[in-house]
């Protein structure tokens, strides 16, 4: 597959780490196109565009969820019914894959009683595959993994197949539009940007111009949404994080919005947003209490299982709580020291919270376990950028590429 790595590394704008996702890909796409060796393959991509930007489509795998980082849609909400309804209100989802973000975004104009001549939202990926489901205004069972806000459920409705539908008029509010975010070059800036968990996937030089064009795009009153890992793209911009821990919320504005976002926190909290659509319950049922009992429920329970500990940091960490991802995972290492899923997630969360010594000290653990674990290798690469030791990072980078190679031995 070196022929192919170094195919992609020209002609992509990923990181290496990537490139696995791409390779029984292209050895299924050899066998339908009968190409024998990999240098064929190759050599067909170099001359057939269309079966370039193919295999450039399944570069990267379209993880996305409804209300990913639900503090994020409460802070949207907040603005929204604040902004001056007379002006077109835009919004850009960079990255949008199959849909999720754009609909959760609709959902949230809708219920603040927006219609599409008021908003406009932007829907750009690189996969034309992506954008065809994405029309169809459909969500996946597998979109269905965090709570749905009760103020979005009347707007998203389950079907027969286990997907939900989003109103008619929420999917009027939407552009789909096929772009490359490493050479996009829009026409207008943005009330709202949103570009989550986006940026790990693209190289050094892509991180860097990407930080910039969101920097530029979003306006001066506006608001940037990042995912947990993805702060350190703004390093050399005038973005900000607010006050909100939990919507990874940026802005250019020097005063930080402590009372409102603070108030959005605790919508995110509150029960009224609690699921009314999911996919499966993640726990049977408990049984009813008998009379004159009380329920109580622990934020942690000392008799948790450990998977069920994983299980609730992970979905802590997608939800943007990272306190409670913290405290889940700290007790499940005290029992399993060695659980490598624990450390890797571990290492997130602290570089989340930009405590980004002790997600080194994570990150490096998960190489001691498992020395060709990518994402950890790729994360402690990202991390010896912030102290600007290239060496290291390039040293990094190059273990992480080679992981698909010596696993293919293994």
């Amino acid at each position: 597959m070196k022929e192919l790595s170094e195919w992609l590394a020209a002609n992509t704008p990923l990181e290496p780490e990537v490139n696995k996702f791409v390779e029984l890909f292209a050895q299924e796409r050899m066998r339908l196109l009968g190409d024998k060796t990999i240098a064929q393959f190759v050599a067909r991509l170099q001359r057939d565009p269309k079966e370039a930007m193919n295999l450039h489509q399944h570069l990267a795998p379209p993880e996305t969820w409804l209300f990913r980082y639900v503090a994020a849609f409460e802070v949207l909400r907040d603005e929204l019914q604040k902004r001056d309804r007379s002006h077109v209100i835009h919004v850009a989802s960079l990255g949008c894959a199959t849909g999720s973000e754009p609909f959760s975004i609709a959902a949230a104009a809708l219920s603040c009683g927006l219609t599409a001549s008021q908003i406009r939202i932007l829907a750009l990926d690189y996969s034309e595959e992506h954008l065809a489901f994405s029309r169809t205004g459909r969500a996946s069972a597998l979109a269905q993994r965090t709570p749905i806000p009760n103020w979005a459920s009347p707007f998203l409705r389950p079907t027969t197949q286990g997907q939900l539908q989003l109103d008619p008029q929420g999917l009027s509010m939407i552009d789909f539009m096929r772009g490359d975010l490493s050479t996009w070059k829009p026409d207008r800036m943005f009330d709202f940007v949103f570009c989550r968990n986006v940026a790990i996937y693209f190289n050094e030089t892509t991180k860097k111009r990407l930080g910039k064009l969101l920097s530029e795009i979003t306006k001066p009153n506006g608001l940037l949404f990042l995912g947990h890992a993805d702060s350190m793209i703004l390093a050399d911009t005038d973005m900000r994080r607010s006050e909100v821990d939990h919507a990874f919320v940026f802005s250019k504005h020097e005063k930080t919005r402590q009372q409102r976002t603070s108030d959005a926190f605790m919508k995110a909290s509150d029960p009224a947003i609690m699921p009314v659509v999911r996919s499966t319950p993640a726990h049977p049922a408990p049984s009813k209490p008998t009379a004159g009992t009380k329920q109580v429920t622990s934020v942690v329970s000392p008799a948790m299982a450990p998977m069920d500990l994983f299980t609730k940091a992970q979905i802590a960490a997608d939800s943007g709580n990272m306190l409670v991802a913290e405290r889940a995972l700290l007790e499940l290492l005290a029992v399993k020291p060695a659980e490598i899923e624990a450390h890797a997630l571990f290492g997130c969360v602290q570089m989340a919270q930009n405590k980004f010594t002790e997600a080194e000290r994570s990150f490096t653990k998960v190489v001691y376990l498992d020395p060709l674990n990518s994402l950890a290798l790729l994360s402690l690469a990202a991390l010896a950028d912030l102290r600007s030791d290239a060496k290291s990072a390039e040293r990094f980078r190059d273990r992480a590429a080679r992981t698909v190679v010596e696993k293919r031995i293994d």
